[in-house]
Parts: structure tokens; C-alpha cells; sequence
């Protein structure tokens, strides 16, 4: 090998540096270093994941460097592990940051360290794990950290769990956080009966408490351990445990803790207050064909005590008139809005101006609706006051998903998650069949509540046609409040039957325009990035497909 590539290997460029690095290294430290790090810097990229590790994690000189940092906080860690497993204590020691002991979680009350790791069982950690959480500490001082993790098996990494922000109803239908997380040692003194009387799956119990007491939880999208058993069984029974007590803690009422599609996941049935009634704002032009499978499959609802309210829009075709006159149920009436434009937002608001229910459902008119007790099934959720808005699965004709909720950033700007994937083709992992808080839920269907839509005054009337259900949703979330998606409601929509495309000049001119104001509006949301889609993943598919590229 020749000089100077060694060299440019361990980036010396001159020779006072060369002769001051051997002084310190030795000959043979030299050759050493140039040899792990071309090792490490030939990667074995197999897959798109093999990809991603060769170019978003260090390589053994920047391991090196991380071994001299200094903490600004002189952080210092308590390592509490399930239990001890040599691959574990060898990954522990293995650390990058080094001021860290071993202690057990009867040692926490008298613990002197600032933060507490908590580790499960057949776990090992990522060299660079505890740097990483000094990094992220120290940019936001948070009381709960938790990462992104994959599997290992004989030395090969694969399915990594790119995992979104924190989200609760998200966490309530599955540990997605995992069992490696670190603490404020601080809080856990101050909240003791954080770790007291836990449940078998512990570390589930003690994320679920810590999360009554806090909202300072932060995301680590970085691969910080792996999981070295992949046919570990769930305490499922455990689990729906712990989930019962965090609802009795937090006086939420409810029915019934179900076990999901997927071992691990769960439906929690809560109660619903009283009987509110609920309306249903249908905007329609002509198109009666779409109309009567939706009104047919509305009329199957569980819920009674609703009203649908059809807003007529232009319609042009007599039996559209004719097809009005026929409707014989009381819970629908027709109201007619005559615009010289179609404007979404104007037929909605105008809809919900005549709406005498305290809840309103936004629901196209080329919807079918599948599942009979969808109202109860949106209503448990939006009742509760710390959510604003509750949305829907909806399946093309041949069953491929419509959408599975809005990410912010995806397909241009706002994508629909997972769309035109059939049913079969999502994995255990996708998410798709687990209630999640999310940022965005398209329109078509969704539930609010009366008063908060008045509140927020409506939809835009200056976004007529595109972006205005995620312009909402964004606002609803600015308040603080949560976007609930809901996979167990489902239904067909034979999406833009009504409106066609973005075929014409003019129709190509108004979306430009409405593209252009919700970026100028929520540019810094867009920047900052989806907090419900990692950004390890792509933006020009919302199908969460690894971003193998550099992550900056």
C-alpha cells in the first residue's frame, strides 16, 4: 500500500502530523488503524438496509474520535440491564462514551448518575449508543430518550424498526418504543411509584407511566441496538395488563382490551358518553349511482342517533333531482348551496353551518362505508379531549389501500401512507392495521367535533380543492391536539369520480396556487419534517422504503 493513500486514509496531510501520530501510535498503530479502517470502509451491501448502515454510521476512526468527547454535562449514565447475557456486557464495554457503572434498579433511589438506561433481555447495543444519547440530552434536556433498533442474527443486522416520535395511542396498541430507553434519574426520584409493583413486561409498564407524567419524550433516529432473538413470544397477557391500568390511572373509560391483527397489537373498546348526535356532510353533484351505495351503506350503521346532510352543488342532471325527491329517511335531508365553482371548502362550511349534531363527520359522497359501528368506532376516540380529529382506512375498488393517513413531505408534499399496496403485501411491522396518531388524515372521512371546527373557523376557503383536510388537520395539531387514524373503520372510495383530475390549464393554475400558499404556511413544518415518519425513510414514496442514502 502506498504512503499516501494510507495517509489520506486517516486524513494526515502533512508530514509534522505523520511523524507526531507514529510518536504516539507506533509503526504498527499506524498500520493497525489504516487496516480497520478499510476494513470498515468496505461495506457488504446486500440490501437497501446494508446500504443505509455503510452510509449513515461511523466508521472505526469516527468511533475513535467519539472515544474522546467531552460532555459539556459531564453526563454521567446507570446501566440497568433485564438480564446479564455476555453479548450485552460486551457491547456495554465496548461504548464509545465511557462514564457509565452497572447498578440494579434497587440502586436507582441512591443512584448519583443524571440518566438511567434501561435494557432489556437479548439485547446488544450499538457501539456508539450512549454517545448518541449524550448528544441528544444535550440538545434537549428530556426526561425519556428512545431510538431506533433492528435485529441481528449470526452478525448479519436486518429489519430495522424505524420508529416515529412519540405517540400514545400508537404506544397503547403496541410497544413500538421497545426495551432500550434512558431516564432522567431525577424524575424517577421524584415519581418513585414509577418503578414500583411493575407487571412482568416492565420496561412496558415503566414507558407507559413515565408517559402520565411527562411529554418531554425524544426520538433517536439512529440504530442504538439490536434485537438478537427474533422468535421471542410478547407477554401478551402482560401487556393488556399494564394497558388496563394506565386507562384506570388516567380515568378513561372503557369496554374491552382486544388482541390486534399481529401478536403484540392491540384494540382498546372505549366507552362512549352518552348518545351525541353526530352529522354527516355529504357534498354531491349528480353522480347518484356513488350516492345511493353510500347512503346504503350508511343506513347499515350501528349508531342511530345521526343525521346526513346532502350538500347539492350544481348538479346538472334531473335524475339527480329526482333521486333527492325519492329519499324516504327522515335523517337525511337535502340543502342546496349553488356556487359558480366547485370550492370544497365552501360546500363543507356552508354544510356544517346547517348541522345540528355536536359531532361532524366530513364524508365524500363516492364513499362506501364497511364496518357497521364506524360512527362508535370514530366517536370513543374524538369524545376524548385530547384529540381533534379522527380518520379512516379507505380501499381502492380492488382492495389496495386509498389511504392510510397523510405524511407530511411524501409524493411532493402530503402523500396518503401506503397507498395502492394490497392488503397482503404489508408486514408485521407496517403499522397499517394499529390505531396511530398521526398528522394528517385526508377528508373524505373524517370525524370532529362541531365546536372545535367553528373554532378553527372551518376550512380554508382559499384552498377550494387540494390541501385544505391536511391545512385543517395541521391547525388542529397546532392546538395541541391529536390526530387519530383508525384502521378498524374501513371503506371503499372511488376516489375523484366527482372532480376529475388536474387535466386543464386552469385546474393545473389552481393547484399551483393552493400548493403554494399551505408551503408558505406550514414551510416550517415541512422543513422540519413528518414527526410520525422517520426520516430514514424515503420521501418520494409514502410506502416507508429505506432512504439508504446519507441521512443529514
Amino acid at each position: 500500500m502506498k504512503l499516501k493513500k494510507i495517509f489520506s486514509i486517516i486524513k494526515i496531510n502533512n508530514i509534522k502530523a505523520i511523524f507526531k501520530y507514529i510518536k504516539q501510535n507506533g509503526f504498527r498503530g499506524l498500520l493497525k488503524t489504516c487496516s480497520n479502517y478499510i476494513k470498515s470502509d468496505t461495506p457488504d451491501i446486500t440490501d437497501e438496509y446494508s446500504a443505509w448502515i455503510y452510509n449513515n454510521e461511523p466508521k472505526l476512526n469516527k468511533l475513535e474520535m467519539q472515544k474522546e468527547y467531552k460532555s459539556c454535562l459531564d453526563l454521567k449514565f446507570g446501566i440497568v440491564m433485564q438480564n446479564e447475557d455476555s453479548n450485552l456486557i460486551k457491547s456495554i464495554n465496548e461504548q464509545t462514551y465511557s462514564n457509565f457503572e452497572i447498578i440494579t434498579k434497587n440502586d436507582i433511589e441512591n443512584a448519583n448518575n443524571d440518566y438511567i438506561v434501561f435494557i432489556g433481555e437479548n439485547i446488544e447495543l450499538s457501539p456508539f449508543a450512549l454517545y448518541e444519547f449524550v448528544l441528544a440530552i444535550e440538545n434537549s434536556d428530556g426526561i425519556l430518550y428512545y431510538s431506533d433498533s433492528d435485529f441481528k442474527q449470526e452478525n448479519k443486522r436486518l429489519n430495522p424498526l424505524f420508529k416515529p416520535d412519540f405517540a400514545i395511542d400508537t404506544l397503547l396498541c403496541k410497544n413500538y418504543i421497545g426495551n432500550m430507553f434512558a431516564v432522567k434519574t431525577k424524575f424517577l426520584k421524584q415519581y418513585p411509584e414509577i418503578l414500583e409493583n411493575l407487571n412482568e413486561d416492565l420496561y412496558y409498564d415503566i414507558l407507559l407511566r413515565t408517559s402520565e407524567k411527562t411529554d418531554k419524550i425524544y426520538h433517536i433516529s439512529k440504530v442504538l441496538y439490536h434485537e438478537l432473538d427474533l422468535t421471542k413470544k410478547i407477554n401478551t397477557k402482560s401487556q393488556k395488563e399494564t394497558i388496563k391500568q394506565y386507562l384506570t390511572r388516567n380515568n378513561i373509560l372503557f369496554k374491552e382490551i382486544k388482541d390486534g391483527i399481529y401478536e403484540g397489537t392491540y384494540k382498546i373498546e372505549y366507552d362512549i358518553n352518552d348518545n351525541p348526535k353526530v352529522s354527516l356532510i355529504v357534498p354531491n353533484k349528480d353522480h347518484i349511482e356513488d350516492l345511493d351505495k353510500l347512503i346504503k351503506s350508511v343506513e347499515k350503521s350501528t349508531y342511530e342517533n345521526y343525521e346526513m346532510i346532502i350538500v347539492e352543488n350544481n348538479s346538472s342532471d334531473n335524475k339527480t333531482f329526482e333521486y333527492y325527491d325519492k329519499i324516504n329517511n327522515p335523517k337525511i335531508k337535502v340543502e342546496k348551496y349553488d356556487i359558480n365553482c366547485f370550492n370544497y371548502s365552501s360546500i363543507v362550511n356552508f354544510g356544517v353551518k346547517k348541522a345540528s349534531g355536536e359531532y361532524i363527520i366530513l364524508l365524500n359522497n363516492d364513499i362506501e362505508i364497511l364496518t357497521q359501528n364506524w360512527i362508535e368506532q370514530m366517536l370513543m376516540y374524538v369524545q376524548r379531549k385530547d384529540v381533534g380529529i379522527c380518520g379512516v382506512k379507505l380501499y381502492f375498488d380492488d382492495k389496495s389501500i386509498q389511504h392510510a393517513g397523510v405524511t407530511i413531505g411524501t409524493r411532493g408534499l402530503a402523500g396518503h401512507r401506503s397507498r395502492e399496496v394490497k392488503e397482503e403485501d404489508f408486514e408485521e411491522n407496517d403499522y397499517i392495521n394499529i390505531v396511530q396518531d398521526l398528522s394528517a388524515v385526508t377528508a373524505a372521512c373524517f370525524m370532529v367535533r362541531k365546536s372545535l371546527y367553528n373554532e378553527l373557523l372551518g376550512f380554508d376557503e382559499k384552498l377550494a380543492i387540494d390541501f385544505n383536510d391536511v391545512d385543517f388537520c395541521l391547525k388542529v395539531r397546532q392546538k395541541g391536539l391529536l390526530i387519530v387514524y383508525n384502521p378498524y373503520v374501513y371503506g371503499y372510495h372511488y376516489e375523484s369520480k366527482s372532480r376529475g383530475q388536474n387535466d386543464s390549464d386552469e385546474k393545473q393554475k389552481r393547484f399551483a396556487k393552493e400548493y403554494e400558499l399551505f408551503v408558505k404556511r406550514w414551510s416550517n413544518v415541512i422543513t422540519k419534517g413528518d414527526p410520525y415518519y422517520n426520516k430514514n425513510y424515503r420521501l418520494d414514496t409514502d410506502i416507508r422504503k429505506i432512504n439508504y442514502n446519507k441521512i443529514i
